[in-house]
């Protein structure tokens, strides 16, 4: 998918020179962004970007370093590799994780779902290190670098929660945009307020430090971390009508500075733009003539989702399904045949995607033709007879 369109980026340039004046606006006020390092709003079904301020820079990222762990965890509950229900053991290096916890003692015994809560809502090192364990074992950092390498994330990791690793803004972007599809992720990271019980010393409050989940309208999810070297930072998902936006904020000077510029960049984002979707996978789009086939034809249908982010006064754009006018037998099973194109308002290409067959056609010698001719015969007598 060819994304983002010029016009985005043109938006992008604009935007990004009135970053950084000399002096204050007429009205005092600082610049959308000024408070961050870096930053990055992205479209979250297409992963478009929208705005961005050195969003390929690496930056220490704080506690989000263990959102990659929290990622394949969340996962193997969505895919029922564990249920909450399971009982993990605490382990001693689990014990020692620093920052924010869950205050887990070694040898402790407690419900992964008490786990998962800590881990989504207060991004505690203890409980994902915990969880990691308990379902990967010695195999859990290599499964997150699988993972990370899927998203297209270039960080190695050489332990579970990260330590010390830098990410960019937009391999944040992608590992929170992956979370937020979790089913898991989204049921135990938008709660604002739980408590967990401990084997033997009482209960331990959480209150979600993302305080956009309160007070901005939309926001569904995202998490947030901070360090004396990695200043004030946080992902946040705010969706409103259909559109959905993630935005990524590193190294703000304070914690108020890095919700205020979350919530103006998305107020700038859902202002300016929306997303669109152009299909779904399965939708058909027209058949082919297949030749040297008994088949006769196949029928091209999409073979992914395809959502285009466009300006907020903007027109639906024109789909334009390009295909052959005859295919050559053999044709595959969801082989490509075709390509979806997608073209906006003034002519350009705002993405493209496969068209794939339905279902296959064999290629068929002059034994299938006779074969099929004599069994049409066979049919019409017993129909006459």
């Amino acid at each position: 998918m060819k994304t983002p369109c010029k016009r985005i980026l043109i938006l992008v340039l604009a935007f990004l020179a009135a970053l950084y004046p000399i002096e204050a606006s007429a009205s005092g006020a600082a610049p959308v962004g000024s408070e961050a390092r870096a930053f990055l709003v992205i479209e979250a079904s297409s992963l478009a970007p929208v705005m961005e301020k050195a969003s390929g820079e690496k930056l220490p990222a704080a506690g989000l370093s263990r959102l990659a762990a929290l990622l394949i965890i969340c996962e193997a509950f969505d895919h029922g590799e564990a249920e909450p229900s399971v009982t993990v053991t605490v382990g001693e290096a689990a014990s020692r994780i620093g920052g924010t916890t869950a205050f887990l003692r070694p040898n402790e015994r407690i419900d992964a779902g008490s786990l998962l809560l800590a881990g989504c809502m207060i991004n505690a090192g203890d409980a994902i290190h915990a969880l990691a364990e308990a379902l990967f074992g010695s195999a859990a950092v290599d499964r997150i670098n699988a993972r990370m390498r899927q998203l297209g994330v270039e960080a190695v990791y050489t332990d579970i929660c990260g330590r010390d690793i830098l990410l960019s803004a937009a391999e944040l972007a992608r590992i929170g945009g992956a979370l937020m599809k979790s089913p898991t992720y989204a049921e135990y990271g938008s709660k604002t307020y739980e408590l967990i019980r401990h084997e033997a010393a009482g209960d331990t409050e959480l209150a979600n430090p993302n305080k956009l989940l309160r007070q901005y309208r939309g926001c569904t999810g995202g998490a947030t971390g901070s360090s004396e070297r990695a200043g004030y930072s946080g992902f946040f998902h705010a969706e409103r009508s259909g559109t959905a936006f993630i935005a990524v904020v590193l190294g703000a000077q304070n914690s108020l500075d890095r919700f205020q510029c979350a919530s103006a960049l998305l107020d700038l984002a859902f202002s300016e733009f929306r997303s669109a979707t152009i299909t779904h996978t399965g939708e058909a789009f027209g058949k082919v003539r297949v030749l040297g086939s008994l088949t006769g034809e196949v029928e091209a249908v999409a073979a992914q989702d395809v959502t285009v982010l466009i300006g907020a006064s903007e027109g639906m754009p024109e789909v334009r399904a390009e295909l052959p006018e005859t295919l050559e037998a053999p044709v595959k099973s969801c082989g490509e045949i075709g390509r979806l194109v997608v073209v906006g308002e003034d002519g350009e290409v705002l993405a493209e995607a496969p068209l794939v067959a339905a279902s296959g056609a064999d290629k068929d010698d002059i034994f299938g033709f006779l074969r099929f001719v004599l069994l049409g015969f066979m049919r019409f007598g017993h129909c006459a007879g």
